[in-house]
């Protein structure tokens, strides 16, 4: 490359790293996903909350006791290894969240515009029929190292969060919404069963006011919605990951690829 246009870019990038706008639109969709993870979140424990007081109901018939809420166990795990996963989806979110600022901070910025400038002048002090001193390949080695602290995790978010609301959003916002739905069913279900009458009554009585309320009822309500509740599940577990792991790690691969064929041009 012409020493004049790798200057050039080494300070373009000087003044890039100043440009605030971008760190905005970058915390912009961090603060989305972040919100949208912790929506997620809730949502999860609410419905192991419900399960688990569904599981808790009982019928009692004095010499015995059977426990119907027992065919939710599979229902419950799997809510609760989501919550987990939704947990950690916040977690890396909120790392993201704040490396960005770091990279964002007044010394970093400093390091980042000297370390160009520096580089430039090195690059354009350099003789045409000489090779790079060593002490000008260690400044542009200094300035890709600079430039990576400053803009490779903005440009990671932000092409993390463009990706995610150009091909996840519309997904997301639907298997969620429809897991509210779930949720909530749930627990008008869970209600009714907890708050029941509890006048005194025969075993026999008890018996059969107990089953005609399960039947209808939590059992064969979440066992006739289980498949779709899986489905929506396992899809935004998918969705989340891709988002919050997948995607970072691979922009964040092809921006350092990008530092890496930057620093052979000299």
């Amino acid at each position: 490359m012409p020493r004049g246009v790798l200057a050039g870019i080494l300070l373009v990038l000087a003044g890039l790293a100043w440009w605030d706008a971008p760190q905005q639109w970058a915390l912009e969709f961090l603060d989305a996903t972040l919100g949208q993870a912790f929506s997620a979140f809730a949502i999860a424990k609410g419905l192991n909350a419900t399960i688990s007081v569904l599981q808790s109901s009982t019928i009692d018939l004095q010499v015995f006791q059977v426990s119907p809420g027992e065919a939710l166990d599979p229902a419950n795990d799997m809510i609760e290894r989501f919550s987990w996963v939704m947990f950690a989806a916040t977690g890396s979110l909120a790392l993201q969240k704040l490396l960005l600022g770091i990279s964002g901070s007044l010394v970093i910025k400093l390091i980042a515009t000297l370390s160009c400038v520096i580089a430039a002048l090195a690059v354009l002090s350099r003789k045409r029929h000489l090779g790079t001193p060593w002490w000008q390949a260690g400044l542009l080695r200094l300035a890709l190292w600079a430039i990576a602290l400053r803009f490779a995790v903005l440009c990671v978010a932000l092409a993390s969060g463009s990706a995610g609301q150009a091909f996840l959003d519309d997904s997301r916002d639907t298997q969620m919404a429809q897991l509210s739905v779930t949720q909530q069913q749930l627990a008008e279900v869970a209600d009714k069963q907890v708050g029941g009458d509890h006048e005194e009554r025969s075993w026999w009585q008890q018996f059969k006011g107990s089953m005609e309320g399960w039947v209808g009822g939590p059992i064969t309500s979440v066992t006739q919605g289980f498949d779709a509740m899986t489905d929506k599940v396992i899809d935004l577990t998918m969705l989340f990951i891709t988002q919050t792991v997948l995607f970072p790690l691979g922009f964040l691969w092809i921006a350092m690829r990008l530092l890496r064929g930057l620093g052979r041009l000299r």
